[in-house]
């Protein structure tokens, strides 16, 4: 088959991305990423923390592991793999990748390393009407609005943990080129005891079992429902610093795009440079978006009908 042609643009259910941005933080790497193939679209937010070397060298172990599961799904899309088969090959795929990157260093704990939040979702075509099914780990968001109706999906587990993080690093103020605090960083450690443990929060983790976490999500959507996939740190325009609600930034990266939408959190968050207002871990973190809506079926001429 030539798959230049998606099997999921074969069937009529594949994305049209109608804006796309994605903008580093304060740290040296961009370590989130999003994308769209055959019937799915997916958000990833990646971050390592751990003692001792990377074990990558041109870029962060959190950038690498961002980009191996980016280039799974580009590859092998899920358009009809049960989303459990798939969390599954995956994680056996990223434990295989990251041992080839060397035997790594005895004096990590479980849990540290490079670690990712993730979101995805497919299309599917019923007659007149589109579902959208949804696995998400972590606190990306994917926000549906259709019509009047406005619904999110997101994994709160990591909420009470990103607290104490954030509780750590503004308890003695940021510092001026300092991305993340010495007692936060400590905080982010001890946090990762919890990691894809009962009672803590998940993350896919090529050293932990991350499946267990998985959340699965589906609706009914009409062909003109808008799709946006979000990190936290574009998210922050909602849950830090309260510039929109949920259908106010809706409207905002249909109106004006992801881009023009980043360069707004970017000047409120350079207008808080110490994090006295907005309370946060790192005074910009990586904001990455993706908006999409159903593609439009085509007929045997590769025209829209």
């Amino acid at each position: 088959m030539d798959r230049s042609v998606s099997v999921g643009e074969e069937a009529g259910r594949c994305w049209r991305v109608l804006s796309q941005a994605s903008d580093k933080g304060s740290a040296a790497y961009n370590e989130d990423i999003a994308g769209a193939a055959g019937a799915c679209a997916w958000i990833v937010d990646g971050s390592a923390f751990f003692t001792g070397s990377a074990r990558t060298v041109d870029e962060s172990e959190g950038a690498w592991f961002v980009r191996r599961i980016d280039a799974a799904l580009r590859a092998d899309p899920p358009d009809d793999t049960p989303f459990a088969a798939w969390a599954e090959g995956l994680e056996q795929q990223l434990q295989r990748d990251y041992a080839a990157l060397g035997q790594g260093h005895p004096e990590r704990e479980a849990g540290e390393g490079p670690s990712a939040v993730f979101g995805l979702v497919r299309l599917r075509r019923e007659g007149n009407t589109c579902r959208i099914e949804g696995a998400l780990i972590g606190d990306v968001s994917i926000l549906i609005r259709d019509g009047d109706r406005i619904e999110r999906w997101t994994d709160p587990s990591a909420g009470p943990f990103e607290a104490r993080t954030i509780a750590a690093a503004t308890a003695d103020g940021h510092r001026p080129g300092e991305v993340i605090s010495a007692n936060a960083l400590a905080q982010i450690l001890r946090n990762r005891r919890s990691l894809n443990q009962p009672g803590g929060y998940w993350a896919a983790n090529p050293g932990l079992s991350w499946r267990a976490g998985l959340r699965l999500f589906s609706a009914e959507i009409s062909p003109g429902a808008t799709v946006l996939l979000a990190s936290d740190g574009f998210m922050r325009l909602v849950d830090v610093i309260a510039h929109h609600d949920e259908a106010g930034l809706m409207d905002a990266v249909e109106r004006l795009g992801a881009s023009r939408v980043i360069a707004e959190l970017r000047r409120l968050e350079g207008a808080d440079p110490r994090a006295e207002r907005f309370r946060r871990v790192k005074i910009h973190d990586d904001a990455t978006a993706l908006v999409v809506r159903p593609g439009r079926r085509r007929n045997t001429s590769g025209e829209s009908p």
